[in-house]
């Protein structure tokens, strides 16, 4: 597994390459998290390539890492994969974090995300 983590002026960039277990889900997770929080950004972009998909949000450790960004009303998640399981393992992911308090979405393209991110969100 090799990620990179980016910090741009409005949101947090991670990339996530070759994924394969669900502890390499966790440490991934975690490091992303935890920067997100560090660099104070409350928009987190997360592109995953060559990886598994992840069907088990609650193992994944997804909502207890991202708890702490929902504080903030205006955080939002954004989910990039590079095929059709993991944009269905994202939906997936998607669906269960909004049950949570989440605001996560997954999308197919990287623009799409990113004005996602600028548009005006009503937070109930």
């Amino acid at each position: 597994m090799l990620y990179k983590i980016t910090v741009e002026p409005d949101y947090l960039n991670a990339e996530l390459f070759n994924r394969e277990t669900m502890d390499e889900t966790r440490e991934f997770l975690q490091v992303v998290a935890n920067a997100a929080v560090k660099h104070q950004r409350s928009r987190v972009l997360i592109s995953v390539h060559a990886s598994n998909p992840v069907f088990t949000v609650e193992r994944s450790g997804f909502l207890a890492y991202f708890k702490k960004l929902t504080a903030d009303p205006s955080h939002k998640i954004a989910l990039l994969g590079d095929s059709v399981e993991l944009g269905i393992s994202h939906q997936y992911i998607e669906f269960i974090g909004r049950q949570h308090g989440v605001r996560v979405q997954s999308f197919q393209d990287e623009a799409e995300a990113l004005q996602w991110f600028n548009a005006e969100t009503l937070v109930k």
